[in-house]
């Protein structure tokens, strides 16, 4: 009878010195490359599906701003369905919509202005492959996506998109005065150089850091702007003996913040007065519900009360009024471009980031070795970040 008892107990105790004595499963820890843009498609396959769009356009810059065009294109293009389709209404729109969920359970395809920025990379990326016509396709494009916003000033513009539209009209030999009277009146005080259709150097300059968006309003409802920064305010060009200074175009923050209202403002303020009533019925019905309770002359009447600030409080705290603030949170605070004329071969081109005392921010300096092909446009992007 002592060996019965025992045996479980002695059995446990094998068992266990069996596991004791066994190698352990040492899981290899994962090999992660100095590449970014390996390690951002890792992210990218990691990523939940409503957010991969988002992962795919942060790669993409960081793609296309290492001189990687092949692998900037193909994530731009499977970050951006056609300009009528972002539009459409699908499932998780849908979803959004409703009381019980928050907004960034939607595909992302960001908001005007980074709907803009990738249309604005797309068309880089052709210029780049030596097919113009599209990029100044994808130009148009880009200002399309505000061409919606709330006050009249602020609808298409954008100086730089214009700005290029007519540049490579005129390379087109094609009439580009409009596009560049556009942009001239976007500019304000900003000097725009005329075109120079035989400028073959093209540099697309970024600097700064774009705006973030967080959630305001009373239950995170409304959309609001972090504002970007650059203490950018001109760019020295120098390549062949040649030196071109250009201020900076556009600024980001201005045009995430004169967007107006989107049409998603409306259904999110009606969720949050859902959860504000929700919450107020909950918090008047429950504790005096309680209370009642207490007392066998007033129970029925108390749990009524009660019933009913339980159910308030469950409506208030399911619905999500949260508005969406997913970031494309690489993006510059300005834009600019200068265009040279340089002969066939290599050239040592030379960036020099300027504040506004003109003073060169030598932390920001950069050097780019381009080979300049006959017969077509060399395109370059180059950011002081």
């Amino acid at each position: 009878m002592k060996f019965a008892t025992a045996s479980p107990l002695l059995c446990l105790l094998f068992t266990l010195w069996m596991t004791a004595c066994q190698t352990p499963d040492i899981q290899p820890a994962p090999e992660y490359s100095d590449d970014l843009v390996v390690e951002g498609k890792r992210l990218i396959a990691q990523a939940p599906r409503q957010d991969k769009n988002l992962w795919r356009l942060r790669v993409g810059l960081i793609a296309l701003k290492q001189n990687q065009p092949t692998e900037a294109r193909a994530l731009f293009d499977a970050a951006m369905p056609a300009a009528g389709q972002i539009l459409q209404t699908d499932a998780s729109t849908r979803m959004a919509q409703s009381l019980f969920s928050p907004e960034n359970v939607k595909g992302f395809h960001g908001e005007p202005y980074e709907r803009a920025m990738g249309w604005f990379y797309r068309g880089l990326i052709y210029w780049m492959d030596g097919e113009p016509t599209n990029a100044r396709a994808c130009f148009r494009t880009a200002q399309l996506m505000d061409a919606l916003a709330e006050k009249q000033q602020y609808r298409a513009d954008w100086v730089i998109l214009d700005y290029l539209d007519g540049f490579i009209s005129a390379k087109l030999d094609k009439d580009g005065s409009a596009a560049l009277q556009r942009a001239r009146e976007h500019a304000g005080d900003t000097d725009l150089p005329d075109y120079n259709p035989a400028a073959n150097t093209l540099v697309v300059l970024q600097t700064g850091f774009g705006p973030v968006k967080k959630s305001g309003g009373d239950v995170g409802e409304a959309l609001v702007y972090d504002a970007g920064h650059s203490d950018v305010a001109q760019i020295r060009i120098t390549a062949a003996g040649q030196t071109v200074t250009t201020p900076v175009f556009d600024n980001l923050t201005l045009q995430a913040s004169t967007r107006g209202s989107r049409a998603m403002d409306l259904i999110l303020a009606r969720k949050a007065n859902v959860k504000k009533v929700g919450d107020t019925i909950g918090d008047i019905g429950t504790v005096p519900g309680v209370v009642l309770v207490d007392y066998e002359e007033t129970r029925d009447a108390g749990l009524a009360l009660l019933g009913v600030g339980l159910v308030g409080k469950f409506i208030g705290n399911s619905v999500e009024p949260r508005a969406d603030t997913r970031t494309w949170n690489n993006l510059p605070q300005h834009l600019s471009f200068a265009a040279l004329q340089l002969s066939a071969g290599e050239h040592p081109v030379t960036v020099d980031f300027l504040d506004t005392t003109g003073a060169a921010l030598p932390d920001r300096k950069k050097s780019v070795l381009l080979t300049v092909q006959a017969g077509r446009d060399t395109v370059v992007l180059v950011a002081d970040r």
